[in-house]
Parts: structure tokens; C-alpha cells; sequence
């Protein structure tokens, strides 16, 4: 019988997002708990920073007691070829673990922005999802939509504002990143996800408090025109060139915009309809620019692509989310349910294609 594959399971983070992530690592991990192919080597990393092996119930990642219920041990990895492994120091010991594979659950900063993604490369481990520069880029809004605009994708205007220059110019900059833009608008840290430290503005006399608000988040912060229409969705899954598009989603929110809780809480009642109800030609050029975007950022492995289909009939798009909601209510997985995946299928196809990725020369 085959051995079988070592995939450390990264979960937590230090990003505003550690919750859930962690919910995403123990759905995944519950996911593949009966399969015969994967060790799984679950690897917390608090809050702070600090990697702990993690060999505890999935219950305990999702409702945050994992760290202390245990049992956790100090763990890391290193940037030598030489040395895949998973180390990980059992009571003065240090075991090592070869590790064929990485799962990162993380979302967010310093995890999902491509900062872990160059720790593995340098080391030479497979991982599952984007490389280091698609992560990175699909992360910054700001030259996301750069890229976009330049790849004749279209987009939404957009602004972006740097803190030390809003501390500088104050509301005199303010009114000039205004110009143009109609409201809605959306004020967004350029490299946050999940909706956290996003506000709608409807009035001018409302910017300062959504730019202090995303400013906690990131000290760049992108400024959208909203779009009066619906929200669309589709999954990607697949290599550089030609991955699998999933039929499109469209998301129906229970509140203004669909934020961090209509995301994550299970009590959300925010709708999603799969498939969404779209002419054959609105659907086609969905699929069109999605496979477009993809290949703009050079994403492998997975992506969640969101667009905006505004009421005249335009189509734009919103963004690309290169670590999606591992969740029984997340978008991802749901739009490859549809596509005829399994949660274990899917989860399996994704390591399968990390496996398969050649590594940088």
C-alpha cells in the first residue's frame, strides 16, 4: 500500500481574519478526516504570530479553544530545499515531518497575500493555490485594478488614498479623490478581505469616518463607485491557462452590501442562488472575463472571481479572492458543489494540482 501524503494544514493567522480561517482549516480538515491519501499535520499560528502542531478535535479551531485545550506544540518550517519538513519540538524533542504538500487556510495579511506563498517557494514545498506575485497582486486592490484596467477588463472607477498623504491634505485631498465618482461608494483597505473595515458612503460628510475606519486595516485604501445591480460569483479551479469555471452564483444580501457576517455567520439569511438567473449572453461574457482575470494575475490552483452586473446591463468586475471561504456556507465551495465536486473532491483536486505545479526554475 502507497504511504500516505504529508499535507500540513495551516489554520488561524495573524490577520483580522484568524477566525475564519480557523473555521475554513476545520472544515477541511473535517472534510478529509476519513481519507485514506492525506496525513494531515494541522499547524495553528496564533494571533501574535507563533506556530503551534495542533493535534485536537476540529471543534476546538472553529470556537477558539484550540490553543488551549491542545495538545499544541511548537512548530516551523525553513526556507532550505534541503529541509521540507514540518518541524515540530514534542516536549525538548524535535521531530521532523516531510512534508509533500501545504494547505494554507489562511486568509487575509500574512497569509493569503503572498507572504507564506514565498516561504514555501523558497522552500520548495508544493502548496495548494496561487504563487507568491498572483497572490500578492490579487491582494492589492489597488494594483489589481491597475492590472485590470490595463488588460481591458472593465472595472468600476476607483480611487486609492495613502495615510500619509490623507494626514497631509485632509479634506482637500478628500474632495479631489471625490471628483467623478458618483455614490454609492465604497471605501475599502486596499489589502484587506472579507469585507472587514469596508463602509458604504452615501454623502460626502461620511468619508472621514470610513477612511478612519480603513485605515485601522491598511495604510492604503482603495475608493469604489458602487454599482446599482446585482452580485455575481464564479469559481475557478484549475492550472495557469485553463481551469474549470463553475456555473455563475449570484449573492442576494440581507443588508446594504454583503459583509464579513452575511459571509461567515451560519444565522446570515443573505441568499445565494446557484445557478443565477442570466441571459445566455450576460452568463458567456461572465465566463469571459473571468478566465481573463485569471490569466491577467496568473492564478493556479483556485480563485472565487466576483462581478457586478448593474442594472443597464453592464458587467464589471469586483475582484479576485485567491484563498476563498472554506466554510459550509462559503461560495466557493458551494459553486463547485455545482460544478459536480464534493467537498472531499474538491479538496483532493486542489492538492492534486499543487502536486502537479512545476516548481520555479
Amino acid at each position: 500500500m502507497a504511504s500516505r501524503i504529508n499535507v500540513a494544514l495551516l489554520f488561524g493567522g495573524r490577520s483580522g481574519e484568524h477566525d475564519v480561517s480557523r473555521a475554513s482549516g476545520a472544515y477541511i480538515m473535517d472534510s478529509l478526516r476519513d481519507s485514506s491519501r492525506y496525513h494531515l499535520l494541522p499547524v495553528g499560528i496564533t494571533r501574535e504570530g507563533s506556530w503551534y502542531a495542533y493535534s485536537g478535535p476540529s471543534e476546538a479551531m472553529r470556537d477558539g479553544s484550540w490553543l488551549e485545550e491542545g495538545p499544541v506544540y511548537p512548530a516551523w518550517l525553513v526556507p532550505d530545499t534541503d529541509k521540507p519538513y514540518l518541524f515540530v519540538n514534542r516536549k525538548g524533542q524535535t521531530v521532523s515531518y516531510q512534508l509533500d504538500c501545504v494547505f494554507p487556510a489562511l486568509h487575509g495579511p500574512n497569509g493569503e497575500d503572498g507572504t507564506v506563498q514565498g516561504l514555501l517557494e523558497l522552500a520548495g514545498i508544493p502548496f495548494v493555490g496561487c504563487g507568491m506575485t498572483a497572490s500578492a497582486l490579487a491582494m492589492d486592490k489597488a494594483f489589481a485594478n491597475a492590472l485590470f484596467e490595463q488588460q481591458g477588463i472593465p472595472h468600476t472607477p476607483w480611487r486609492v488614498l495613502d495615510l500619509d498623504d490623507w494626514q497631509a491634505g485632509g479634506p482637500a485631498l478628500a474632495e479631489e479623490a471625490l471628483e467623478g465618482l458618483r455614490y454609492p461608494l465604497f471605501v475599502k483597505p486596499a489589502r484587506g478581505g472579507s469585507s472587514l473595515g469596508i463602509s458604504r458612503l452615501d454623502r460626502p460628510d461620511e468619508l472621514p469616518a470610513a477612511l478612519t475606519q480603513a485605515f485601522t486595516y491598511d495604510r492604503k485604501v482603495v475608493i469604489e463607485q458602487g454599482v446599482r445591480g446585482r452580485e455575481l460569483e464564479i469559481a475557478a479551479l484549475g492550472d495557469y491557462r485553463n481551469p474549470l469555471l463553475s456555473p455563475v452564483g449570484e449573492i442576494v444580501p440581507d443588508r446594504a452590501f454583503y459583509d464579513y457576517d452575511s459571509k461567515y455567520q451560519e444565522e446570515s439569511t443573505s441568499q445565494l442562488l446557484i445557478p443565477a438567473r442570466l441571459e445566455e449572453g450576460q452568463e458567456l461574457e461572465i465566463r469571459k472575463l473571468a478566465l481573463e482575470a485569471w490569466r491577467a494575475l496568473d492564478c493556479y490552483g483556485m480563485a472565487r472571481i466576483d462581478f457586478f452586473l448593474a442594472d443597464d446591463g453592464q458587467i464589471f468586475l469586483n475582484e479576485i479572492n485567491t484563498i476563498p471561504g472554506f466554510v459550509r456556507i462559503s461560495m466557493y465551495p458551494r459553486l463547485m458543489r455545482a460544478a459536480g465536486y464534493t467537498d472531499a473532491g474538491l479538496l483532493e483536486k486542489l492538492i492534486e494540482l499543487a502536486l502537479e505545479r512545476k516548481p520555479l526554475e
